[in-house]
């Protein structure tokens, strides 16, 4: 999980600051359409190529592998 460090970091910050946050588990059976469609938004809006390429390259496959490898832990949110 290779972006696990930097998305702590980013939780941590947000919830020190009491800034809203959004969290996808990779148990969440609606993650990888989620993260999709962000990614597509970040491209459309001109976010930073590093960024996309570490969504895409890193974070989906990251949800993808785990919901493969454990899908009876892949469940619809509640």
């Amino acid at each position: 999980m290779a972006a696990t460090k930097d998305q702590r970091k980013l939780l941590n910050r947000c919830v020190l600051n009491e800034i809203p946050v959004f969290v996808l588990t990779g148990t969440d059976k609606c993650a990888q359409a989620a993260l999709r469609a962000y990614a597509e938004e970040a491209r459309r809006l001109g976010c930073n190529t590093d960024f996309i390429d570490d969504l895409e390259g890193n974070v989906i496959p990251d949800f993808k592998s785990f919901q493969e490898q454990e899908p009876e832990k892949v469940k619809l949110p509640d």
